[in-house]
């Protein structure tokens, strides 16, 4: 038989269990995705047959890295990617002034919307609202005017993309940046 003293001890237990349970579980449930071999492994060259190989298979990927995002993103941005490696990829990014000086994110990492939502803001030159204008480009607010454009679906700035969606991100933003043609002539 239990005695009244034995009582809250096993509450306790069975409390505190449950509370190391819940910690353990928040703090596994907040990693970053983690991608085992970018594309960029098997297709980084600047050659028409190596960007649609990227594309395509880039497309066909759960998750996009930090290294696919900027190789990616250079390819829109330049046609090319003479990167040797994702550090190259990163300074060029920086010099261009798309990524901040102190980004530190490793290769493998999913990207995340506001890190590209940022560097998206820039190349397209997006000016925003009051906030933009006094903060400059947040990614909280990059993501916001994203999803204002039309660009991003609604989401926040520490989601990551899939293949196929970042694939159409770059789709988007090169749909925007084509001139509309006025003839309609040709009806």
């Amino acid at each position: 038989m239990l005695s009244k003293q034995s009582i809250p001890r096993i509450r306790v237990g069975k409390v505190g269990l449950a509370i190391a349970s819940a910690l353990i579980a928040l703090s596994l449930g907040c990693q970053t995705a983690v991608v085992k071999t970018p594309v960029t492994s098997k297709f980084s060259g600047n050659d028409t047959n190596a960007q649609l190989g990227f594309w395509h298979e880039l497309a066909d990927r759960h998750v996009t890295s930090n290294d696919d995002a900027f190789h990616g993103l250079l390819l829109y941005i330049d046609g090319h990617d003479d990167s040797a490696n994702y550090d190259q990829r990163v300074a060029a990014l920086q010099s261009k002034g798309l990524l901040p000086a102190s980004f530190s994110c490793p290769a493998k990492e999913a990207v995340t919307r506001g890190t590209l939502a940022v560097a998206i803001v820039k190349i397209l030159n997006v000016k925003g609202g009051w906030v933009m204008h006094v903060f400059g480009p947040t990614q909280r607010y990059s993501v916001k005017e994203m999803i204002y454009m039309g660009i991003y679906p609604p989401s926040s700035p520490q989601q990551t993309f899939s293949g196929t969606e970042f694939v159409g991100v770059i789709g988007k933003i090169d749909d925007l940046q084509q001139p509309v043609s006025a003839d309609t002539s040709a009806q």
